[in-house]
């Protein structure tokens, strides 16, 4: 069938994608008591900090490329790891490695599925590789995390897997195989999915949170923007005609009788009220989206090393970066000198990074399967 070839080394992603919670599987979200023992046992560390940062980093494995290609086949729709990486929530990552495993194991899949080799390649091509950033990590890098090596020595065919998660923790591993994958923290068959559906709680609980926020606000902006459109075209006697009206509104409540104040007062209370339960429930939803996502993702390491900090700072970037703008974001702890890293990453082009413009790299590249002749 022939290796995976290069077709593009664009951050382009398809925003028009809507939300979807259907994974490729059921996903088993926490029960309200594990959650509080979670909340209680929890330590607010840079996992927290990092996992508050946008995008969410997700690594593929093969298995869950298989059930997820079988939940799109089956229901007609892309599974919610998929739908989240289109629209950008998510952005996905693939070791070469890994999808050669995958590419070698197409006939088997396909033959499960009951449809040809060449059908589920054009599948694969056109719904699912646009969409996930493959890297190629050199030998010494896959050794940088020893969680990676212990992972290798469960089994050899998900050391590049674990090498590419362990380097980008903390993030997402969508896999099934959680027994060889046990020493990234995986516990169970569907965590991987569990993440994302809580990626896609803490998203919404964000969504809500923000409205609530906005509603005692937008009056004012309105009040503003009113004010600010009539100065431009009557002057500054437009803020003073403001003033006098919410002056004359100040004395009109004043002169009301104090029966219909009262009733005025406690309809203030409740607006106040339900928009301060709101906010809580709001506030909750985060949290505890939060908690979950934090408790089903690959850890990040105690100790991080130049090559993790580095791989992490590119796949987050909205585009290609610089030397210069990648050591300006490392930490000091982790910080190489601007040549040394440019020589680097001109070492590593083409291979673990692209260069998207001049002087400007991006992690990995988009491929694509080659068809199977006949």
């Amino acid at each position: 069938m022939g290796s995976p070839s290069v077709v593009t080394t664009s951050y382009s992603r398809d925003h028009a994608a809507r939300w979807r919670r259907g994974p490729e599987m059921t996903a088993r979200t926490m029960t309200p008591e594990e959650l509080a023992d979670l909340l209680a046992n929890s330590s607010f560390g840079d996992d927290w900090f990092e996992l508050g940062r946008r995008p969410l980093l997700g690594v593929l494995d093969t298995s869950c490329l298989r059930t997820g290609l079988h939940y799109q086949l089956r229901t007609g729709s892309p599974p919610a790891s998929m739908t989240t990486a289109r629209d950008g929530s998510v952005r996905l990552f693939m070791e070469y490695d890994t999808l050669v495993e995958a590419q070698r194991k197409l006939p088997k899949f396909a033959k499960s599925f009951g449809m040809t080799t060449a059908e589920l390649t054009r599948i694969l091509n056109e719904d699912w590789l646009p969409h996930i950033k493959v890297v190629r990590l050199p030998p010494e890098m896959r050794q940088a995390d020893r969680r990676a090596i212990a992972v290798r020595e469960n089994d050899p065919d998900d050391y590049p897997a674990a090498a590419l998660a362990a380097l980008l923790s903390p993030c997402i591993l969508l896999t099934h195989n959680y027994t060889d994958f046990g020493p990234l923290g995986m516990k169970s068959w569907s965590q991987g999915v569990d993440a994302i559906v809580a990626g896609i709680d803490l998203r919404i609980g964000q969504v809500h949170m923000n409205a609530v926020v906005m509603v005692p606000v937008v009056p004012a902006m309105g009040i503003g923007g009113a004010a600010k459109w009539a100065s431009e075209k009557i002057g500054p006697w437009a803020w003073i005609i403001f003033g006098l009206l919410v002056l004359g509104g100040v004395v009109i409540y004043k002169r009301q009788p104090q029966e219909r104040r009262e009733k005025i007062k406690k309809v203030a209370s409740q607006v106040g009220v339900a928009l301060l339960d709101e906010a809580m429930k709001a506030t909750a939803e985060v949290h505890l989206a939060t908690a979950q996502l934090r408790a089903c993702v690959v850890p990040g390491p105690s100790n991080r090393v130049p090559e993790s900090a580095i791989l992490r700072e590119l796949a987050m970037a909205e585009e290609s970066l610089s030397a210069q703008q990648l050591v300006d974001l490392l930490d000091e702890s982790v910080r190489p000198s601007v040549a040394r890293l440019r020589a680097y990453l001109r070492a590593n082009d083409k291979t673990l990074v692209y260069e998207a413009r001049r002087g400007g790299f991006a992690l990995g590249a988009h491929y694509r399967l080659r068809l199977p002749h006949g």
